[in-house]
């Protein structure tokens, strides 16, 4: 087994996700402490402008082009990078943890029989040894997994968890051919896509996330304007797409999904624990509710006891003043 360290780089409507830049150079440092090789991974069809955009971040960018490919599929994804992972013999594979990286990887993993860390945060060496670091329990313990050296091993990081830094590489691109079949079992009837100028949920620098303590769909408003201001995304608890306030895709939590913004500010939300493992990794934790017992205080950098829709609107004002400033 060689010590080459695999990144699947995920795209969106043929924009690479933030994520997968991060990686790459989270990659290139881990590979630069094994003296390996870095190849970008690329799954798709017409991937052409993707794969030339990767050549500085990787010391190759392996494709699989393919009109099957166009759109995800669990069983197409999983065959084709298994099939790569048995011609190139990795040592690590790094994925994202967004909806696609924790559907396939676990399903790559139980494949080859190899170990799996999801949701991880960071990365640090020992001597000849890769540890990387994930959070448990909602954040309360941090825990450092060792990497066997004789051991393939697959990891997912939570998105925003490495900065992204600038590339100076060259590498080739590298067209495999790999027969793509679809499983007999699936039938894709049909795709909905919602369109959407806003970022990515899981790659926001900043979130105001609303939860029971909103008190009706309506009162999402303001969230949506504060926002806006800060070029960031409205979240929502559990409780409130249960409640239709939000779509599903606005849910932060273990149901839902995990972000790690810059700043996450929590509104009426309480702070359950399928909550917070959700955004116990942003950097900074705002928390306002009238509630000085909530939950949510015990986790947060700063805490505000009172009527978040009295300080929401001053919020608001004040990041509308110092926009028009600069």
């Amino acid at each position: 087994m060689s010590k080459d360290v695999f990144v699947f780089v995920e795209s969106k409507e043929g924009v690479i996700r933030k994520v997968s830049l991060e990686l790459l150079s989270k990659g290139k440092e881990i590979a630069g402490h094994l003296a390996s090789r870095l190849h970008a991974v690329v799954i798709g069809y017409q991937i052409n402008d993707i794969a030339e955009s990767l050549k500085v971040y990787s010391d190759s960018v392996i494709t699989v082009d393919n009109e099957l490919l166009k759109e995800y599929s669990w069983d197409t994804y999983t065959a084709v990078f298994a099939e790569l992972i048995k011609r190139y013999n990795p040592y690590m594979i790094l994925g994202p943890s967004t909806v696609t990286g924790k559907d396939f990887f676990p399903r790559l993993a139980a494949r080859f029989r190899s170990p799996m860390v999801s949701d991880a945060i960071g990365v640090d060496f020992d001597d000849n040894t890769v540890k990387i670091k994930k959070p448990l329990f909602g954040g309360k313990i941090l825990s450092w997994v060792v990497c066997r050296s004789d051991s393939m091993i697959f990891v997912t990081f939570r998105p925003n968890s490495f900065s992204i830094e600038a590339g100076d590489l060259n590498g080739a691109i590298v067209e495999e051919h790999i027969e793509v079949t679809r499983d007999p079992r699936l039938n894709i009837v049909s795709v909905e896509k919602t369109i959407s100028k806003k970022v990515d949920l899981q790659e926001a620098d900043f979130i105001i996330c609303g939860g029971r303590g909103v008190n009706g769909p309506e009162n999402f408003q303001i969230l949506e304007e504060i926002a806006d201001l800060m070029n960031g995304r409205v979240g929502a608890s559990r409780s409130v797409v249960d409640s239709k306030w939000r779509d599903y895709d606005d849910q932060i939590g273990k149901s839902g999904k995990t972000v790690s913004p810059k700043i996450y500010m929590g509104c009426g939300v309480s702070g359950a624990l399928h909550h917070i493992m959700g955004m116990d990794t942003s950097k900074v934790i705002v928390a306002i509710n009238k509630d000085p017992n909530a939950p949510i205080f015990q986790y947060a950098d700063y805490g505000v006891v009172d009527d978040m829709f009295d300080l929401l609107p001053i919020l608001k004002n004040e990041l509308q003043m110092v926009k028009e400033e600069v």
